[in-house]
């Protein structure tokens, strides 16, 4: 689980910005917190700020530090993500660091980085929450220094090379070349552990973002049952899962050629089952049957058992699109994921995003649960104190530089009984929109 979250010098985020789940000293709601004896982690976060505001860049950061750890420097888009606002910003280090818990221990991984030039500065690896922080490793420019783990005489001349090879590599990762060389000796578990978490456990969905697994409902009986049971209870009318039959080119009809026979290409040589969305919302799931034929099945959605009426996705509102790719995440409620969801409450409506978020509790209070929920959101019903803690709340302003920053609710003096969805929504705390008087807008051409 993620217990703090740094960012600096990244998109509209100049100065050094931390997102921080550790728990505060409100005594309500204590089944919202994990609970380390030392420390409590937080379970959520709701995050609340003006359009432009820097909310959506926050979890873009997040994302971006996640895939230079699974991809490296050299494989991702480095142009203009530095602060922009600031001309002396292209030159300065861009920062990530996530604190993360792992096995009831917790650790400090983070880096630096001059982005524009594909160069890592800094590299960090602590085990942390201990009188004092215990070095694994740290990385001064192409410089390693090991701990005291990976100076075990056993692999201390391993360890050597590795580090000479790094030299030579500044736009690699020393975690991201380590557990990538999948070392089965146990003083280097943990670097997989962590690496593992961000390609595994760290999942982030923006409002674009599509579940393309629902082809596999045709062979999973558990993932059609948790669909049909949501979308009965969040009332979309749905009752039932079924499937239309569709010829192969009628419904590729609007795919590339060489799409088409890459897929028939797949099909034929790895006799699989392939899924495919198309740009109109549709699930497709292309197979071979009994005949070595290939067919189409596209997902149908049934309204009234009594009527043999078929639905397409496309048919359904934005809201129960939106259900198709949030549903799947309900199975991981009471395991170990953090969950980031961009503009939750796009296409859904108030009582249904509080449902969701009441669900989430729910699920999660069992012992073995440690799953995250942390979202942004313009759904201000979501500020009601009978559903989240104050220190779950979270605010993004940008200042009058045009940079983004982070604060809590936490900050302010705010009463137990305390309605703060009127208080936020008259701008007591801020990161609302500020709007211009429209006394001078003339209606003449």
């Amino acid at each position: 689980m993620l217990k703090r979250f740094t960012i600096e010098n990244f998109s509209s985020f100049k100065e050094e910005n931390s997102l921080d789940f550790t728990a505060g000293r409100t005594e309500s709601k204590q089944e919202h917190c994990f609970d380390f004896k030392k420390v409590k982690i937080l379970k959520s976060a709701v995050i609340y700020g003006a359009n432009a505001s820097g909310k959506s860049n926050l979890f873009k950061a997040i994302d971006y530090g996640k895939e230079i750890v699974l991809n490296n420097l050299d494989n991702v888009d480095t142009y203009k993500k530095y602060f922009r606002l600031d001309n002396d910003s292209l030159n300065k280090a861009t920062k990530f660091e996530f604190e993360i818990e792992i096995n009831n221990k917790f650790f400090s991984y983070g880096f630096s980085s001059i982005l524009h030039k594909k160069e890592i500065t800094e590299e960090w690896l602590y085990e942390i929450g201990k009188i004092s922080p215990e070095l694994i490793f740290e990385r001064n420019n192409n410089i390693i220094e090991p701990g005291k783990l990976l100076k075990n005489k056993d692999i201390k001349h391993r360890f050597t090379i590795y580090t000479e090879d790094m030299k030579n590599q500044s736009n690699k990762l020393f975690l991201s070349e380590i557990a990538n060389k999948e070392l089965e000796i146990k003083e280097v578990k943990i670097i997989n552990e962590i690496y593992n978490w961000f390609e595994e456990k760290l999942i982030i969905i923006y409002p674009d973002t599509q579940y393309e697994e629902l082809g596999t409902l045709r062979n999973n009986s558990s993932l059609t049952k948790t669909f049909k049971k949501y979308l009965s209870e969040f009332d979309t009318g749905v009752v039932d899962i079924s499937s239309i039959e569709e010829d192969f080119e009628n419904s590729l009809k609007n795919i590339p050629d060489s799409l088409k026979k890459q897929i028939i290409k797949d099909i034929t040589k790895n006799d699989v089952i392939g899924t495919l969305r198309t740009p109109d919302s549709q699930f497709l799931t292309i197979y071979k049957d009994d005949k070595d034929e290939i067919k189409v099945e596209k997902l149908g959605l049934i309204h009234n058992k009594n009527i043999k009426e078929i639905f397409e996705l496309k048919d359904e509102s934005d809201g129960t699109r939106r259900l198709f790719d949030l549903i799947p995440l309900i199975s991981k409620f009471s395991k170990d994921y953090t969950i980031i969801i961009d503009d939750f409450d796009r296409s859904l409506h108030p009582k249904l995003t509080k449902k969701f978020f009441e669900l989430f509790y729910k699920l999660n209070n069992n012992i073995e649960s440690k799953t995250q929920l942390i979202v942004t959101t313009h759904e201000s019903t979501l500020l009601d104190q009978e559903l989240v803690r104050r220190d779950e709340v979270w605010f993004v302003e940008k200042d009058k530089t045009g940079a983004s920053n982070i604060f809590s609710l936490n900050q302010f003096k705010v009463r137990y009984d305390s309605k703060i969805e009127k208080a936020y929504l008259l701008g007591r705390y801020g990161a609302i929109p500020i709007f211009k008087t429209f006394d001078e807008i003339s209606m003449d051409n």
